[in-house]
Parts: structure tokens; sequence; C-alpha cells
């Protein structure tokens, strides 16, 4: 006698979970090289920025394989331990990618 086998279709296609998982890859981003210029111009709007304390700013920076942009005032510069802070968000000078005055 023969016995009954359920039918259980094939997966040849990528399921959902797979394609976020590549979609995730190709979305990150290597940090960029910043060039001398740009860290002098960064130094120059965070003097200038000091200066004009009321004044918002907007700060693009690299965070975990993304490029991220953050409007608002500057808290904080930590000369000692080289970071920033921006409303509560704490940026390392080494991800600075541009400052803005707005």
């Amino acid at each position: 006698m023969h016995t009954k086998i359920k039918w259980k279709p094939f997966n040849s296609l990528i399921n959902e979970k797979d394609i976020q998982e590549i979609l995730k890859l190709r979305s990150k981003v290597q940090m960029p090289t910043i060039s001398i210029d740009r860290i002098e111009e960064i130094n120059y709007t965070l003097s200038t920025v000091v200066n004009n304390e009321n004044k918002n700013i907007e700060v693009k920076y690299y965070d975990n394989f993304s490029l991220k942009t953050i409007t608002g005032k500057l808290k904080l510069i930590n000369r000692l331990e080289k970071y920033i802070l921006v409303n509560s968000t704490r940026i390392y000078f080494k991800f600075i990618i541009n400052i803005k005055l707005l």
C-alpha cells in the first residue's frame, strides 16, 4: 500500500527576510575620507557657532554604515573626548562630514 505524502511547495524564490538583508547590505556606506581643507572648514564653522550660541546648525555625519543629518543647537564641544553634542546626540569629530550654519 502507498502512503500519502503531503505535497510541499519548493521554495525556489528568495523569501522576504533574505531580500531585506540583501537591501540592507547594499545600502551600507563606507566612511568617506575627509580632506584637510574640509577639516579646516568644519573647525572654522564650529568656532563661528561658539560665538553665535543662538544659531541652529545642520551636521552631516557618518554613523553605523550610513550617512545621517541632524539639525539643532550645539550644546557642547568636548575637545578632550573629541565630540560635539547637538540636541542630545553625541557626534565624534572623526565622523563629522559637514557642518552648516542655518
